[in-house]
């Protein structure tokens, strides 16, 4: 484990990604639109206008849901 990375469990699977993110700087860094998902840290919604103040720690649990439309 290197000092610029930390451990998460990410929808079920342990990940590891940049140390100090947001759960915005996350997203991006993932490559995941904004407009169509939902985030939950460690088994608490956060909002999206929280995105950007909440920050991602070692050992959290993170489960993200993209939204489909269809019909």
């Amino acid at each position: 484990m290197d000092a610029e990375s930390i451990e998460v469990e990410m929808n079920g699977e342990v990940r590891r990604v940049p140390r100090g993110q947001s759960v915005e700087a996350l997203l991006a860094w993932l490559d995941i639109p904004f407009e169509r998902v939902a985030v939950e840290l460690n088994k608490s919604i956060v909002r999206k206008r929280d995105w950007a103040a909440t920050q991602v720690e070692g050992g959290a649990r993170i489960e993200i849901v993209e939204f489909v439309g269809g019909g």
